[in-house]
């Protein structure tokens, strides 16, 4: 056998390196999950041992509330809730005056005797509520009643009033989206036009999928949805299987609903009941399948969008939909950003 010099020794290790870099460059990236966010509970929430009754007279007996806070972990949402508003002035000494915070994991096995003749795991309490985003937060009263629910991430601005709203007790008088449309507004926004958008008064006569979105002068986070979420190519794909509607939320314009019922913008956003915007209501074959009151980033967004679109909501909830879409997607080598950006 021929002897091999120095320099041919080197000659093999770099074929060797170009080799196992070119196999490497050939082989697809292993699909993963990015985005998430941990986040631990602030160490003044509630050591609770999730016996509510008690938990509530507790609250009731210093003159507060209970605040339950869903969620999940590694959850971007709700890093970002707990980051503006539990953790930062003047919001955190508020709500430690006026509420007791109890944090409940939507996947959870902890025992819950969520009232006198009702005991759950934290994950079945999540499911018996219809937990479909998180965070979600529920408001708990003296007697019992939730008086008032947050599904997804709300900024400062928008969580301020909702914690006055409670506290007040102002739900004794008035619903939560009546009492948050009399707010005085910012006028910060400017209603943003959209090739998507259909100009139609009468909804009854749509024979696709619906998507009705509100938006007003004071909302915060409809740049958001313009910029980034109408921008998203997956999410523009999506809504081709849609009639979309946009509406200002003060406009007084005549319309016909989706059930053939003449109201105004202005009026059927009170019906609805909205605490959000941009409010997005979704619905499909005359009915209303889900609604969006929360901040999304695009994955969710999309997959919100896809599950209508899809009949996805026939066969299953919204987070089993969600979490079926995403195993889909890592099957197919495709990297899930569940984050922001």
């Amino acid at each position: 056998m021929p002897k091999i010099t120095q320099a041919g020794w080197w000659l093999v290790v770099l074929w060797l390196a170009l080799s196992f870099n070119t196999l490497r460059a050939d082989t697809p990236t292993e699909a993963k999950v990015v985005g998430g966010v941990e986040h631990d509970m602030p160490d003044w929430f509630k050591e609770s041992f999730l016996e509510i009754q008690e938990d509530i007279q507790e609250a009731a007996d210093a003159n507060k509330h209970v605040m339950l806070f869903f969620h999940l972990n590694n959850c971007p949402y709700c890093a970002k809730m707990l980051d503006d508003n539990f953790l930062q002035e003047p919001l955190k000494s508020y709500i430690q005056k006026h509420f007791d915070v109890i944090a409940i994991n939507i996947k959870g096995d902890r025992q819950v005797q969520y009232s006198k003749d009702l005991a759950f795991s934290e994950k079945e309490l999540a499911d018996n509520l219809e937990v479909s985003l998180t965070p979600t937060i529920t408001f708990i009263n003296a007697d019992n009643k939730t008086v008032a629910r947050l599904n997804g991430y709300r900024s400062p601005a928008q969580f301020k009033p909702v914690l006055e709203y409670v506290a007040n007790q102002t739900y004794k008088t008035e619903a939560l989206s009546d009492y948050l449309a009399k707010q005085t507004p910012t006028n910060s926004y400017q209603l943003q036009s959209n090739e998507a958008f259909k100009d139609l008064k009468d909804l009854s006569s749509v024979k696709t999928p619906l998507a009705v979105i509100f938006e007003s002068t004071s909302c915060s986070d409809c740049m958001f949805l313009h910029e980034t979420l109408l921008k998203n190519p997956e999410i523009q794909n999506e809504l081709k299987a849609f009639t979309v509607v946009r509406f200002a939320a003060d406009d007084s314009t005549e319309i016909i609903d989706v059930q053939g019922n003449k109201t105004t913008p202005k009026d059927w956003l009170q019906s609805l009941k909205l605490s959000y915007q941009p409010g997005i209501v979704l619905f499909d074959e005359g009915k209303e399948v889900s609604r969006l009151e929360g901040k999304l980033y695009n994955f969710h967004f999309q997959q919100f969008l896809n599950y209508v679109s899809s009949k996805g909501y026939k066969e299953r909830s919204f987070p089993e939909h969600l979490g079926m879409r995403q195993e889909e997607q890592l099957k197919q080598g495709k990297t899930v950003n569940i984050g922001e950006n």
